[in-house]
């Protein structure tokens, strides 16, 4: 999945934490730590075709092994319990990046970046559909759409709600 659609759908799971955005952060920091790399190398080197040069394979080389780090659930526990025994604190943000790796197993298919989510293991893969599929991306964002947008509903009746019951109190 993109990852304006992760911090939406992260942003949702975690809307009544207090920590959303660090949850939202951890969400979407397995796809910038894999690919930043390589987008800005080839933005700013002007390159068009990504197979050229050895830069652009070494890169392409750290996209993919970051990419498998970063889609594990396993590397993923692994971190999780590390850094609780650092923190002594159940850090519940930390899920936003758990949470990216659960959506990207099904939205991915296995001949786009499929999640390695057992990674060191490897072979076991899904065959999701593609979330760059036309027809999924219009109703994913549909459905963050429908979702926001009744939330948003939901937000302003209440508000309307008790600024009419602020001014009677008032009267």
């Amino acid at each position: 999945m993109d990852i304006v659609a992760h911090a939406l759908w992260i942003n949702l799971v975690f809307l009544k934490n207090r920590k959303r955005g660090l949850a939202v952060l951890c969400g979407i920091l397995p796809d910038i730590i894999a690919f930043s790399p390589v987008f800005v190398y080839v933005i700013l080197m002007g390159i068009r075709d990504w197979t050229q040069g050895f830069s652009v394979k070494i890169l392409a080389d750290y996209a993919n092994i970051s990419y498998n780090i970063t889609h594990s659930l396993l590397i993923f526990l692994v971190a999780y319990i590390i850094i609780y025994l650092m923190t002594k604190k159940k850090n519940i943000f930390l899920f936003g990046w758990a949470l990216h790796i659960l959506i990207d197993i099904p939205t991915h298919d296995e001949d786009f970046h499929p999640p390695l989510y057992l990674y060191p293991f490897k072979g076991l893969i899904v065959d999701g559909i593609r979330w760059n599929h036309p027809t999924f991306m219009i109703v994913n964002y549909s459905a963050l759409f429908l979702i926001y947008g009744f939330l948003v509903f939901k937000y302003f009746k209440n508000y309307k709600k008790v600024k009419t019951k602020n001014i009677k109190n008032t009267s």
